[in-house]
């Protein structure tokens, strides 16, 4: 195969201490690498199955040993293992044909397959003047492969349409699982879950910059990375530390309390949500994927496009809502009241929208302090019957914004009431 570009997997009879040697180094290159320092559970996959490599491993054990989901974890039910092995595929070839086109060897995982496997980097193809001692042979084994193809051909044709009635029937039991899960899920949550599509819980990883020294720095004010200059503050460091990196290892703590607090109530409901962050979950996956996602203004930065869909609006330095579309009677503006240091009452947003052509949808909850108390809300009982009431009454939409105030004393919330709804039209602004 010398000259032809084919990649091939590393002699079988170098040794176990060599082989580590090779890739190893390589291994880090690709942890290193900005694409997987931005995935961090991509990179915690990669490295459970670079050490499973020589042994069997199954999604089983991925998911409760890799990605720590619980020992019930069903797979046939939960496609979260080959959605983010087919992501982390995608990743490493992304990998290598960018800063990594030039390592002499790679960690691939072929498609089907749970486990990696090192090869040799492709060589480039021969040129004039060198030799093709290999080709009169290839070509001659092309030759004799030719008379094969009508049988291949029509055996495939069979083997697709098998194929495409195990897709159909798989499909038919997919749904079937689905909404056996949701069947002890509340009307709402059944309502959002049954479209076919996998749902996603999204924790919001805002913008830090970063540099060699170890510092990590946010300015609340300042979401886009491109738009450091936009902080004085930054531009001070810059001066005295360069010019700074992305950095998004971090989410903040109500948010991150609000998605895992969500998903303990899926969990317990027998429903496996799959948690992933913005970081690693770009916005196009409003188009394939339900998501459900937590946060404050200046965490939802790579969702303001969606923010900007709704009528409520939030102030993230007043702490209030303001409805830029008001209705005559109602409040132009919903206030945070301090009782107290620690007790206050605050305004948050909750919204359904149609998310893509695909016929997704996304849940978002919007608030300037506390993201926990809207889940809350949105997973008890009397919450549940509130908002269902309300699209009851204007005509069982499934699309909507509404604004809930919390009562909230410390990270405690005391309660949370409907104060405002507004239906939204069902067509997505994709």
């Amino acid at each position: 195969m010398n000259g032809l570009g084919l990649a091939t997997v590393l002699n079988p009879e170098t040794s176990e201490a060599e082989r580590d040697g090779k890739t190893r180094s390589e291994l880090e290159d690709v942890l290193a690498s900005p694409a997987f320092k931005k995935a961090p559970t991509l990179c915690r996959l990669l490295c459970y199955l670079w050490e499973q490599r020589n042994g069997e491993v199954s999604e089983y054990a991925i998911a409760t040993e890799a990605l720590g989901r619980k020992v019930d974890f069903e797979p046939r039910a939960d496609a979260t293992v080959r959605v983010l092995v087919s992501r982390l595929r995608q990743r490493l070839k992304d990998f290598y044909e960018s800063d990594g086109a030039e390592l002499p060897t790679r960690i691939v995982i072929p498609i089907g397959s749970h486990q990696v496997q090192i090869v040799e980097a492709p060589r480039q193809p021969v040129e004039d003047g060198q030799s093709l001692e290999s080709l009169p042979f290839l070509l001659q084994r092309e030759a004799r492969n030719r008379r094969f193809i009508l049988a291949q051909t029509l055996a495939i044709g069979v083997l697709v349409l098998a194929c495409i009635g195990l897709v159909l029937e798989r499909g038919r039991a997919v749904k079937n699982a689905r909404e056996e899960k949701t069947s002890n899920l509340p009307i709402f949550w059944r309502n959002f879950l049954e479209n076919g599509k996998e749902t996603l819980i999204i924790m919001p990883t805002p913008v830090f910059f970063g540099w060699r020294n170890g510092a990590f720095v946010r300015d609340v004010n300042v979401n886009d990375f491109a738009r450091f200059e936009d902080s004085l503050s930054l531009q001070t460091l810059v001066r005295y530390w360069g010019r700074p990196t992305l950095a998004q290892q971090y989410v903040a703590t109500s948010d991150a309390l609000a998605s895992l607090r969500l998903d303990q109530y899926m969990d317990q409901r027998g429903l496996h949500l799959a948690i992933s962050t913005t970081a690693e979950s770009p916005v196009d996956t409003l188009d394939r994927e339900n998501l459900i996602v937590a946060g404050t203004p200046r965490t939802l930065a790579p969702f303001q496009a969606v923010l900007n869909r709704l009528s409520f609006q939030i102030d993230a330095d007043r702490g209030e809502v303001v409805d830029r579309h008001p209705t005559s009677g109602l409040p132009l503006r919903f206030e945070t009241v301090q009782q107290s240091p620690l007790r206050m009452t605050t305004p948050g947003i909750i919204a359904c929208l149609p998310s893509g052509t695909q016929g997704t949808k996304i849940l978002i909850f919007v608030t300037t302090y506390y993201t926990s108390a809207l889940v809350s809300y949105l997973t008890s009982e009397s919450g549940l019957s509130e908002l269902q009431a309300a699209q009851r009454a204007h005509g069982n939409t499934p699309y909507f914004e509404a604004v809930i105030l919390s009562e909230i004393n410390g990270t405690t919330n005391l309660r949370s009431r409907l104060v405002e709804f507004r239906s939204v039209s069902g067509k997505s602004k994709q």
